[in-house]
């Protein structure tokens, strides 16, 4: 029987899944209630910022996910 997912094959995309998944669960409710109160940081709600931590670390994952695939070799 064939597995339903894709699973990755090298270290580095045992990495990658484990960033994507940290990112998602960084998302999820129970982390956001420990940013979700009436702080400032920047000038900012603490929740905003934290909604752009999690935004730029997605696209920073992505980032080296483009990289590494690169360097792979596969198409």
């Amino acid at each position: 029987m064939r597995h339903p997912f894709v699973l990755p094959t090298s270290r580095a995309g045992w990495g990658l899944l484990a960033a994507f998944v940290g990112l998602v669960l960084a998302g999820t409710w129970p982390v956001i209630g420990l940013f979700n109160r009436a702080a400032l940081m920047f000038g900012l709600p603490l929740m905003i910022v934290w909604s752009y931590v999690i935004i730029f670390a997605c696209v920073a994952v992505m980032l080296i996910g483009n990289r590494i695939v690169e360097g792979d070799g596969h198409e």
